[in-house]
């Protein structure tokens, strides 16, 4: 790998971490002859849903057409306000365990996003969400802006003209602050497909996301240049924890113009990809060439000879 200088991006416990640019649930894909890729598990419905929102919303802001952006845009409204209430329902029934299947069910249908929104935290954590009110009102005029386009009410163009007020990036930054100020007041530590990368699991033929734990996600940091030990429960906590920890964090991979690297000895091993629905990274980071196969087999029989 190419050296490069070091770039400061924060500390743990006045230790000081630094860019050095050093080089659970499975989800099955297969690939068919038309080249379409099958799920062929149900994945977690938060992490999916966020990730095609985060896919959707950076679409929206690099296609040409307004006709475009109006589409990508909305299929991102969709699926945040999906892994919205999906997370929330999920944290609910967590919390009415022991109650009936139709107090829940009763529970989760009957409260409409809003108040799951803003209420529901109080009565989940006991506390509300250090969260300002301008990202709360964005996500009321979200939610009302898709159902103004799922169930027209409104006269002529004024849904679209509401959609065309939304920036599609803060579809993104204010989703994910909503999740990591959930876990910031829970004391948990928020998943990292929350900065909006993926991990593709290299195979020859085909080319699956799936999810990880913070440890091998923190491997992938030192892989990509941070200076982090994936065994700092201290790091983690104030990185993978906390508000200030996630924008440190994101402002450092959004720095990056690169994914994780791959490795020459292991040519499965999963890769941390910032555009990982794109056809040239799904090649790059998601596949594994029989050259990359045959050097790691051929160095494995050197070692044992």
């Amino acid at each position: 790998m190419q050296n490069r200088s070091p770039v400061r991006i924060g500390s743990s416990s006045g230790r000081t971490c630094v860019v050095k640019f050093l080089g659970l649930k499975t989800v099955p894909h297969k690939r068919t002859d038309s080249d379409w890729v099958k799920i062929d598990h149900i994945p977690d419905a938060v992490w999916l849903n966020f990730s095609f929102m985060v896919r959707e919303s950076i679409t929206a802001t690099e296609v040409r057409t307004g006709m475009e952006r109006s589409q990508h845009l909305t299929s991102a409204l969709y699926f945040g306000t999906v892994a919205l209430e999906a997370f929330l329902n999920e944290q609910m029934r967590a919390h009415m365990i022991g109650e009936s299947e139709k107090a829940v069910v009763d529970k989760l249908r009957y409260t409409v996003l809003k108040d799951k929104i803003k209420k529901w935290p109080l009565e989940l954590l006991g506390k509300s969400l250090n969260i300002n009110g301008k990202t709360l009102d964005l996500f009321t005029e979200i939610h009302g802006t898709r159902d103004d386009l799922t169930h027209p009410k409104r006269h002529g163009y004024d849904a679209y003209s509401r959609l065309n007020d939304i920036d599609p990036m803060t579809v993104i930054d204010s989703t994910a602050e909503y999740f990591v100020r959930f876990h910031e007041v829970n004391q948990t530590r928020y998943p990292y497909w929350l900065f909006g990368w993926n991990y593709l699991n290299p195979r020859p033929d085909s080319c699956a996301i799936f999810v990880v734990n913070s440890d091998a996600f923190c491997w992938s940091l030192q892989g990509l240049g941070f200076s982090v030990s994936p065994g700092d429960d201290r790091w983690q906590d104030q990185y993978l924890g906390t508000y200030d920890g996630y924008l440190m964090v994101k402002q450092a991979l959004d720095s990056l113009d690169r994914c994780e690297p791959k490795f020459d000895l292991f040519p499965y091993k999963p890769i941390l990809c910032r555009r990982w629905w794109m056809p040239n990274h799904q090649t790059s980071c998601g596949h594994v060439t029989r050259a990359a196969i045959d050097f790691a087999r051929a160095y494995g029989g050197r070692q044992r000879a």
